[in-house]
């Protein structure tokens, strides 16, 4: 079955229709396109590894380091004037 072509007329939109269908559209698709990044990004996402016994001592090291020829400074608890210690 043949159809007869509409006249272009008949298809007189006007601009700011169409302005306003390409603007949702463009949303649409980029909404679309970031919600399948995130799902990627969330399917491939590693496991956290545990750090290793040197490490967490480097670690404390680093927080707690008494030592005042040391090139880390102590955490001061500004509230107490004190160095900060773990518990």
């Amino acid at each position: 079955m043949t159809t007869t072509p509409r006249p272009i007329r008949d298809l007189n939109v006007p601009l700011t229709q169409l302005q306003s269908d390409l603007r949702h559209l463009l949303a649409r698709q980029r909404t679309d396109a970031a919600a399948e990044r995130l799902g990627r990004l969330l399917a491939e996402q590693p496991t956290a590894v545990p750090p290793s016994p040197g490490e967490l001592a480097e670690q404390r090291h680093l927080l707690l380091d008494a030592d005042p020829d040391s090139t880390t400074r102590q955490f001061v608890d500004l509230a107490k004037g004190k160095p900060w210690r773990a518990l």
